[in-house]
């Protein structure tokens, strides 16, 4: 093909030479953390790109010297160096990819959160659904972050979990510690702080019940997490702590805060079931049966989910080394779909459309465009690879419009990289608009002024505007 590949999902910053970035926000913290306080950070992944990103970019970016990163691809070996960690006092930060071999790490996480309650834990995802974050956040993760990341936004995640900016986050955290340790009247004290800022906060009535449950106070513990979730209809902790209140009691009491928390965070499958049989407590079969049911639908749409995400995995691996068999792969997970493709399946879409180009079917790789730009027509990484299916069928007309298309709405689109401007020069040139060819043609290699196409590229301009010399 004479047209340059390139995905605009990859580049995250146009080039800006004068001044470099500043240093993420939070390395410190994350540097005092892995350093001064000897911490360990656990990598759970089978994504190895990843983990060497963790070991070189993250390690060399913080100046970290020390060999402080532990990566495991299976859930009991990590859950294993986790528990050598935490009988060492090591304070440990745990990375863990949401699917592993398949299998959502759901029983890891909250296996870690429950044992481990202070250890702080980042949950690595490519799905963002309110429902799915509501469940990760329900079983124990302290953030969400979604793949692919560049290395100053991890870190800047990481800083956040090991100290929070704000005070009362700084302050619940320490109260977590004392609670942790028994320390009841240290977290009283710092409940009282946290109210006295923000009053009927609800993480600080969660706190005060949860010492009081510890403390053998069952009906005080009671009223604060009653108050906690009158103060938060939508926090999931303190009805959590109800229906467990109630759940060897009182049958309504508990089925009422159980049904609660499955609307609110309806993807807990074990949850749908423990309805379905508190009904058959009740003798209430059909009721039963309808959660039953939601169980079984909502652990095949997880199950559905996970196969996309592996295909995913797949086809992506495949786009570099055989084209064909990624397109193969994209369409076999845009067909799982279905009817249910969104502007998150944007990406897929892009992907395909570049595996198509590669094997030089532009005709299809237009078709697949025109289908994905139907879910997002302002979707601008669309409309420019959109616009190089075109250019490869040397359909530089429509090309153009599409790229004055992307352009109009961000007008500093082509200073992204080189390689942008030269294929915006490209078409011009081969429609004979020779001044928005030498435009574009001197950005690119303002840009890079070693890029080997745009060179060849001026020549041929140069020749086609021989009494209006290009600036080189």
């Amino acid at each position: 093909m004479g047209i340059s590949s390139w995905q605009a999902e990859s580049i995250t910053t146009k080039v800006e030479k004068p001044t470099p970035p500043p240093p993420p926000r939070g390395d410190q913290d994350v540097r005092d953390f892995l350093e001064a306080h000897c911490g360990a950070l656990v990598i759970l992944s089978e994504d190895g790109l990843f983990i060497k990103t963790m070991r070189a970019g993250v390690l060399r970016a913080l100046q970290i010297k020390r060999d402080c990163v532990g990566a495991f691809r299976d859930p009991a070996t990590a859950l294993s160096g986790i528990r050598d960690q935490a009988r060492a006092n090591v304070p440990v930060l745990i990375l863990v990819d949401r699917i592993l071999a398949g299998k959502p790490t759901t029983e890891f996480i909250r296996t870690v959160k429950t044992q481990y309650p202070l250890l702080k834990l980042i949950v690595l995802t490519y799905e963002t659904t309110k429902d799915s974050l509501s469940l990760l956040f329900e079983i124990g993760a302290d953030h969400v972050v979604t793949k692919p990341v560049s290395v100053d936004t991890l870190i800047e995640k990481m800083a956040g979990v090991i100290k929070p900016q704000s005070k009362i986050s700084q302050l619940v955290q320490n109260a977590r510690v004392h609670l942790e340790h028994g320390e009841f009247d240290k977290v009283f004290g710092l409940c009282e702080a946290i109210l006295a800022m923000k009053q009927q906060s609800p993480i600080a009535l969660m706190l005060r019940g949860e010492a009081f449950m510890k403390n053998g106070n069952k009906e005080e513990a009671i009223e604060e997490f009653e108050k906690a979730h009158k103060a938060s209809p939508l926090y999931l902790e303190p009805l959590k702590k109800l229906a467990d209140v109630h759940r060897d009691g009182n049958v309504e009491q508990f089925l009422t805060y159980m049904l609660r928390l499955d609307s609110i965070s309806p993807l807990n499958v074990e949850r749908k079931c423990e309805i379905g049989n508190c009904y058959i407590r009740k003798h209430e079969p059909d009721n039963a049966k309808e959660f039953f049911d939601k169980a079984i639908a909502c652990a095949q749409e997880e199950a559905k989910r996970y196969l996309c995400t592996i295909i995913s995995d797949m086809a992506h691996a495949m786009l570099e080394v055989s084209p064909e068999q990624s397109e193969k792969y994209f369409s076999q997970y845009l067909d799982a779909k279905g009817d249910e493709l969104s502007k998150d399946d944007i990406v897929a879409f892009n992907s395909r459309g570049i595996a198509m180009r590669k094997q030089g079917k532009w005709r299809e790789a237009v078709e697949n465009y025109e289908t994905a730009l139907k879910i997002d027509p302002e979707d601008i990484r669309l409309l420019y690879n959109y616009a190089l299916a075109y250019a490869d069928g040397e359909q530089h007309k429509k090309a153009i419009d599409l790229y004055e298309r992307v352009l109009h709405k961000d007008p500093e689109f082509h200073l992204r990289a080189a390689v942008v401007s030269y294929n915006i020069a490209n078409s011009y040139y081969h429609v004979k608009d020779i001044k928005n060819a030498k435009l574009y043609i001197n950005t690119a290699l303002e840009i890079d002024p070693d890029h080997a196409s745009s060179k060849r590229l001026l020549v041929r301009i140069f020749e086609a505007s021989p009494r209006n010399p290009v600036r080189v």
